[in-house]
C-alpha cells in the first residue's frame, strides 16, 4: 500500500530525528532522497496495477562539517503517489500490546514473525563512522483514527509510521511521524517494504524471537511465516507519466520551516491497456407504483482481481450514470430541503464538512479491500449556483479521513431524464457503493407516470483507460397504478368566499388532480353570468413585462398556490420564506379584451428555477357580460424538472375587485380542462349568492321627443335611464312609447344581416340611433351605434352596439302591439349600469312618425323593467316634447 511506503519513509525520518545531536544546528535539510519499486528479480517494476515485490525508501541527511546531521527532525512527512496502495489486510497484525511488549527483552510475547512487514535500517554517525543498524517493521493494529500503522523499537522507544489519506488532493497516502524526539544522531535511514511479506525468502530477516529486535541474529536465525501468501503493495493503474515521491521535514529549532526533496522514477508506468476492468451498475426502486415517490438504490460493483501474483483491478475514474426516462427529480423533495455551501462542505480541504442535516438526501456504504470494516456516508445536495443548478457529494467517513466526492445531476431540459456524473474520482480501491436515495413522500426522485421496464444505463471509465467506458445495464419495473395513467378526473371548486348578492367579495377557484393520473396542460374556466369585476383604477400590466413575469404590485388583483409533486405530499408553492406569487390583471390579449398574468415563482428550498409567468385571456360574452378565462398551456418541464400539477389555487382579492351577481338564481362555475394526452374534463361547481330580496329595485327612465310636433313629422327620440347605487341589476326591460307615435315603416331601408353584425361589417346606412352606458365597474362610458338587424320577427331588432374596454350587444325587439310601438329587451346582462342614455334620429332617418299635435297631447310611454333579484317596476312617464320651448 502506497500508505505503507509511505510509514517506512517516515519512520526513516523518524530515526534520523531521534538520533540527532542535541549540538545539531537548526537548518535541516535532506543531501539523498530516493525510492525504487522492484519486481521479484530485483528491477525496476513499472507495469500499472501490478504487485511489486519490494519499495526501497533511502534517504540522507545534510551534514555539518563534522559529519553529524546539520539538524534535530521533527515531523517528517513522505508522500506516495496517488494510487500506490499498501493493503494492511494482506498479512496479521501486530496488537498494540504485543508491540509494547517488544521493548523489554525478557518479555516473550510480543509480535509474531507474521505481522512483520519489511526491515528498517538506520544509519547513525557515532565514534567517526557511520554504523547501521537493522530493526524489523512490523504491521500494527491501528488505533480507531488510522488507516494503519507500522512501527519498530528504536532505542527501547516505539516509533510509528501512521499513513494518512490526502484529503485536501488527490487522495494519495501521506506516512508521517510527528514530534520525532532527539538523542540517537542519524543522519540516514534506508527501508524495505515486502510486496509479499509471507514469502520464504524473507525468512532469514524475520525476527522470530521477541525478545531479538534485530532480524538475523539470535538463536533463532531463520524464522518461516505460516500466513497465506497476498499482494501487501499495489502500483498505481495510471500509465504515461513518471511519478513522484516527496519527502518533507522540518526540526525542533525550526519548526513549520520544512524542507523537502523529491524523487521520480525514470519512467512512467506501462500495460494499462492489459488490465481487466468489468464493474457493473444495479438501479432498483423501492415501488412499482407509476408517478410514485421513488426511493432508488444504486449499486456499483468492480469486482476485484483476488490473484495476488497477477496485477490488481484499476480504480474507477468516471461514473455516469443514466436513469429511465420518467424517472425524474421529484419538486417536493425540495420542501425543507436546505443545500450544502461549499463552504460548509470543505470540498479540497481534510475537515470534515458541517453541512445542515437537511442537505442530506441519502445514505451510502462501501466497502475497499484494504480496510476491515465497511465506510458509511452520506448523498448531500450542494447549494446550487450558475450552470450547476443539481451539485451532489458523496461524503465518505473513514478512519482518520473523509473523501468529497464533487457529482453533478443533470436533468434533460426538454424530458427530465437525468444524468448522473461524478468524475476524478480517488485512485483508491473498492470492491461495492451502495447509495441508498431517501425514500418516503419526500424522496427526491418519482418513478415513470406509465408502467413498463425501464433500463438504467451507466458508462464506467478507470483511470488505466479513462478513454474507453465500460457500459452496463439494469432493469426494474413499474406495474401498479398503471390504471390511474389512463384516467383524468380533475376537479373544481369555485366560488366568492362572501356570496351576498350584489356585494364585493374575494373569488376563489380550485383546481385537484388525482395522484398518477395525466398532467393539466390547460384550464378554461366560465363564470356564471353577474360574477363580474371592477376594472375601474386598476393600472394594468404592460406586454413585455407581462411576458417577462414582472408586472407592477399596482396591477396585482390576486394570488395564486400551486401543489406540484407526486405521492400524498405535494409541494405547495409559494413556500415561506419565498417570493410570493401574483395575478395580474393586463391589457388584450389573444383577441380578449384582458387577461390575466399568473406569476409562480419557481423557488423551493434551495433551488431557484426561475419565474414562471402563464398568460391567460380574459372574454366577456357580449350579450350576457358572461366572463370566461382561457389560459395557455401550463409549463411541463421547468428547467428538466417534470411539473406534475396537483392542486392549483387562484384567490382574487383585490379590495373591491369582484363582484356578486344580484341575481339568487342557482348557476355553476364551468370548465374545461385538458391534459398533456388531449383528454377533456369538464368539471363544474355550484354556484349561487343570497340576500337578493335585500336588493332595491328603482330604475328610473326619462323620454323626450324632439322635432317638430305636427303630425306626420319624424321626431327624433332621446330615452335616458338612471339607476340608484346598490339596487339589483335590470334583468328585463319592456318600454312602450306613447300612442302619439307609430313605425315609419317608408324608413326602414338598410338592415344589417346578422352576418355582417357578427362580422363588424355593417353598412352606415344601418344605423339609426346612438347609445351610451355608464358603468362603476369601467373607467369610460361604454357607446356605439344603434343598429336596425334583421331577426327571426316581422320587424327587424333594435341593436347598441356598445363599445370600449369591453363590448356588449344590448339587443331589443321591437313589435307593435294593438298599434304602438313597444321595444323589449329579454335579455339585459346582469352589470350595474348608473346611466344609459339612447338617442334615436329623427327627420328623414326617423324612424317615429307623429299621428297627432304632440302639443295638443300629453303623451306618456309605459316602462316595465324585471330587476335580476325578481322584483318588478311598472311607470309611465310624462314623454317630454319640444312644445315648451315654442
Amino acid at each position: 500500500m502506497s500508505g505503507a511506503r509511505n510509514r517506512v519513509i517516515a519512520v526513516l525520518v523518524g530515526l534520523a530525528a531521534l538520533t540527532a545531536p542535541a549540538t545539531a544546528q537548526a537548518e535541516i535539510g535532506i543531501e539523498s532522497f530516493e525510492t525504487r519499486v522492484e519486481n521479484s528479480v530485483g528491477d525496476l517494476e513499472t507495469r500499472a496495477a501490478a504487485h511489486p515485490d519490494a519499495i526501497e525508501v533511502n534517504f540522507q541527511l545534510t551534514r555539518k562539517a563534522d559529519n553529524y546531521a546539520s539538524g534535530v527532525p521533527k515531523d517528517i512527512r513522505t508522500s506516495l503517489p496517488a494510487g500506490f496502495i499498501g493493503n494492511p489486510q494482506a498479512l496479521p497484525q501486530c496488537t498494540r500490546a504485543e508491540f509494547l511488549n517488544t521493548i523489554n527483552p525478557d518479555i516473550r510475547q510480543g509480535c509474531r514473525p507474521e505481522a512483520q512487514v519489511g526491515v528498517i535500517k538506520v544509519i547513525v554517525y557515532q565514534f567517526g563512522m557511520d554504523q547501521v543498524n537493522a530493526f524489523a517493521l512490523y504491521n500494527i493494529e491501528p488505533e480507531k483514527n488510522e488507516i494503519a500503522d507500522f512501527g519498530f523499537i528504536l532505542a527501547g522507544v516505539p516509533v510509528h509510521l501512521v499513513p494518512q489519506i490526502r484529503s485536501d488532493g488527490d487522495y494519495g497516502i501521506d506516512v508521517s511521524s510527528l514530534s520525532t524526539t532527539s538523542g540517537v544522531p542519524i543522519v540516514g535511514a534506508e527501508v524495505t517494504f515486502w510486496g509479499y511479506p509471507m514469502d520464504a525468502k524473507h525468512t532469514p530477516l524475520r525476527v522470530c524471537n521477541a525478545a531479538v529486535q534485530v532480524p538475523g541474529a539470535g538463536p533463532e536465525a531463520e524464522c518461516p511465516s505460516s500466513a497465506p501468501r497476498q499482494a501487501f503493495l499495489t502500483n498505481p493503474s495510471v500509465c504515461g507519466d513518471p511519478l513522484s515521491t516527496v519527502m518533507t521535514v522540518d526540526s525542533w529549532q525550526e519548526p513549520g520551516n520544512f524542507k523537502s526533496a523529491v524523487s521520480t522514477t525514470p519512467t512512467g508506468l506501462t500495460g494499462c491497456d492489459e488490465l481487466l476492468f468489468e464493474p457493473t451498475v444495479e438501479a432498483a426502486s423501492n415501488t412499482r407504483s407509476a408517478e410514485a415517490p421513488l426511493g432508488m438504490t444504486v449499486d456499483l460493483t468492480v469486482p476485484q482481481a483476488d490473484n495476488p501474483d497477477g496485477r490488481a483491478t484499476p480504480t474507477l475514474k468516471k461514473a455516469v450514470i443514466t436513469f429511465p426516462r420518467g424517472v425524474a427529480i421529484a419538486p417536493p423533495s425540495a420542501d425543507g430541503l436546505e443545500g450544502c455551501s461549499d463552504a460548509d462542505l470543505k470540498l479540497g480541504s481534510s475537515a470534515e464538512p458541517t453541512c445542515p442535516f437537511a442537505s442530506k438526501i441519502g445514505s451510502l456504504s462501501l466497502n475497499t479491500p484494504v480496510l476491515p470494516d465497511p465506510l458509511s456516508g452520506d448523498v448531500i445536495l450542494r447549494t446550487p449556483k450558475p450552470g450547476e443548478l443539481f451539485r451532489l457529494a458523496l461524503v465518505i467517513d473513514g478512519p482518520g479521513f473523509v473523501i468529497k466526492l464533487d457529482g453533478q445531476a443533470v436533468p434533460d431540459p426538454d424530458t427530465g431524464q437525468l444524468r448522473v456524473t461524478f468524475d476524478d474520482n480517488p485512485q483508491l480501491p473498492f470492491s461495492s457503493l451502495h447509495v441508498e436515495l431517501n425514500a418516503g413522500p419526500r424522496a427526491p426522485l418519482v418513478t415513470p407516470p406509465a408502467c413498463g421496464t425501464y433500463t438504467t444505463r451507466s458508462e464506467l471509465t478507470s483511470w488505466a483507460m479513462p478513454d474507453e467506458a465500460v457500459e452496463s445495464e439494469s432493469t426494474f419495473t413499474i406495474d401498479r397504478n398503471c390504471e390511474a395513467a389512463a384516467r383524468f378526473t380533475p376537479s373544481l371548486r369555485a366560488g366568492t368566499i362572501n356570496p351576498l348578492a350584489g356585494k364585493h367579495s374575494p373569488f376563489v377557484l380550485r383546481v385537484t388532480r388525482e395522484d398518477g393520473q395525466q398532467n393539466v396542460s390547460r384550464i378554461d374556466a366560465a363564470l356564471p353570468p353577474g360574477l363580474l369585476a371592477k376594472l375601474a383604477g386598476v393600472p394594468l400590466c404592460g406586454d413585455a413585462a407581462a411576458g417577462a413575469g414582472a408586472c407592477p404590485a399596482s396591477s396585482q388583483i390576486g394570488t395564486t398556490t400551486v401543489g406540484i409533486g407526486a405521492g400524498p405530499s405535494p409541494l405547495f408553492v409559494p413556500q415561506a420564506g419565498k417570493a410570493p406569487t401574483g395575478v395580474y390583471l393586463a391589457g388584450s390579449y389573444k383577441g380578449a379584451p384582458y387577461s390575466l398574468v399568473v406569476v409562480v415563482p419557481a423557488q423551493a428550498g434551495p433551488f431557484d428555477l426561475g419565474t414562471v409567468a402563464v398568460r391567460s385571456g380574459i372574454y366577456v360574452d357580449p350579450v350576457t357580460s358572461a366572463v370566461s378565462v382561457k389560459s395557455d398551456p401550463l409549463p411541463q418541464i421547468l428547467q428538466g424538472i417534470p411539473i406534475a400539477y396537483r392542486d392549483i389555487r387562484v384567490e382574487i382579492d383585490r379590495p373591491g375587485f369582484t363582484l356578486n351577481p344580484t341575481s339568487c338564481e342557482p348557476m355553476s362555475v364551468t370548465s374545461t380542462i385538458v391534459s398533456i394526452a388531449g383528454a377533456v374534463a369538464s368539471p363544474a361547481d355550484r354556484f349561487q349568492v343570497a340576500g337578493c330580496e335585500r336588493l332595491g329595485f328603482k330604475p328610473k327612465l326619462s323620454l323626450k321627443l324632439s322635432g317638430p310636433t305636427r303630425r306626420t313629422a319624424h321626431p327624433a327620440l332621446r330615452a335616458v335611464l338612471k339607476m340608484p347605487r346598490g339596487n339589483a341589476n335590470i334583468g328585463k326591460a319592456v318600454v312602450t312609447l306613447p300612442e302619439t307615435e307609430f313605425l315609419e315603416n317608408a324608413h326602414i331601408r338598410t338592415i344589417c344581416t346578422r352576418v355582417q353584425y357578427a362580422a363588424e361589417s355593417c353598412p352606415k346606412a344601418s344605423v339609426y340611433g346612438y347609445a351610451r352606458a355608464w358603468t362603476p365597474l369601467l373607467d369610460e362610458p361604454l357607446q356605439g351605434p344603434v343598429y336596425l338587424r334583421s331577426s327571426n320577427h316581422k320587424l327587424p331588432d333594435l341593436v347598441a352596439d356598445l363599445n370600449g374596454q369591453i363590448e356588449i350587444d344590448l339587443a331589443g325587439r321591437i313589435d307593435s302591439p294593438k298599434g304602438r310601438i313597444r321595444n323589449t329587451f329579454w335579455a339585459v346582462p346582469d352589470a350595474p349600469v348608473s346611466k344609459f342614455v339612447l338617442t334615436m334620429q329623427g327627420g328623414k332617418k326617423g324612424l317615429l312618425v307623429n299621428n297627432t299635435e304632440l302639443c295638443k297631447a300629453k303623451p306618456r310611454a309605459k316602462a316595465e323593467f324585471t330587476g335580476q333579484n325578481g322584483k318588478r317596476s311598472v311607470s309611465s312617464p310624462l314623454v317630454k316634447t319640444s312644445c315648451g320651448k315654442r
